[in-house]
């Protein structure tokens, strides 16, 4: 049986659960104690208490490979129970590699219970190819790195090229030419695009050069983005845009509380924009 694209569960999810928010799951051991078992709980604390308010899950996996064995049995577990609570799973691990081993790395990641994975597209198209064939084969989706939320990203990512565009805006135009083919009418592509809520100036240039692509917005909270200012990342569409808080939600004194403000924020945004 043909399974059911990203873009079409993720525009189901989004209008199912009223949500655009992204929970970001980013136990840090300088204050999540207990190894990697104390962040399987914690996690599993956070999900119970904010899943309704969100509509997907993004376990960082660096947070949780650094416990090794025990790290990634953490991280099979709690990605599991947040597809149990109805979240869609983004895995946040930005591979990226040339093709020989990025086929592992799709093997690895694009399969249940994981919906999509973030991606590193530095090494060209050989590299994305494999993500790209296993999303398509199983209905998973994929975040490319476009121009992303931290301070630094302008030291590379916008470069002026001899075209005059900077070289996030060529990324930008790959990552379209990527999604074509799983492009579904109304609902947009299955490979979608990670942009900085930190850089809100370039969001509507991004949109007008990716207006099917689903965007992946990190860095509100505790990175400084604004989450009344990403308006124009939605592109028309409610599950245009998914907005990533981490810390910001789960070190909040009542994180149910944090996420239940930031999905009402975000909603009101897009309806705006609607």
């Amino acid at each position: 049986m043909t399974p059911t694209p990203f873009a079409t569960r993720l525009a189901r999810a989004v209008a199912s659960r009223g949500s655009q928010i992204v929970l970001g799951l980013d136990p840090d051991p300088a204050r999540v104690d207990g190894g990697a078992r104390g962040a399987r709980d914690f996690c599993l604390q956070v999900i119970g208490q904010t899943a309704e308010h969100c509509v997907a899950a993004k376990p960082q996996l660096a947070c949780f490979e650094r416990f090794g064995t025990d790290g990634w049995q953490a991280f099979e577990e709690v990605s599991q129970a947040a597809s149990d609570a109805g979240l869609l799973v983004i895995a946040d691990a930005k591979r990226g590699d040339v093709g020989a081993t990025t086929r592992h790395y799709a093997a690895a990641f694009l399969r249940d219970p994981i919906d999509a994975l973030t991606v590193n597209p530095m090494l060209g198209t050989d590299s994305v190819t494999p993500f790209l064939d296993a999303a398509a084969d199983g209905g998973r989706g994929l975040f490319i790195l476009v121009r992303t939320s931290n301070p630094g990203a302008a030291e590379l990512e916008d470069l002026e090229m001899a075209d005059g565009r900077p070289w996030h805006e060529a990324v930008a135009g790959r990552v379209r030419s990527w999604g074509m083919a799983t492009t579904v009418p109304g609902q947009g592509s299955s490979i979608g695009a990670v942009v900085g809520a930190t850089v809100p100036e370039r969001i509507q240039r991004l949109r007008d050069l990716m207006p099917d692509q689903p965007f992946l917005l990190p860095g509100v909270g505790a990175q400084g983005g604004d989450a009344a200012e990403l308006g124009p990342a939605f592109g028309g569409r409610a599950h245009g845009a998914l907005v990533s808080a981490s810390r910001s939600v789960i070190y909040a004194d009542d994180p149910a509380v944090a996420a239940r403000t930031l999905r009402d924020v975000v909603w009101k945004g897009w309806e705006a924009t609607a």
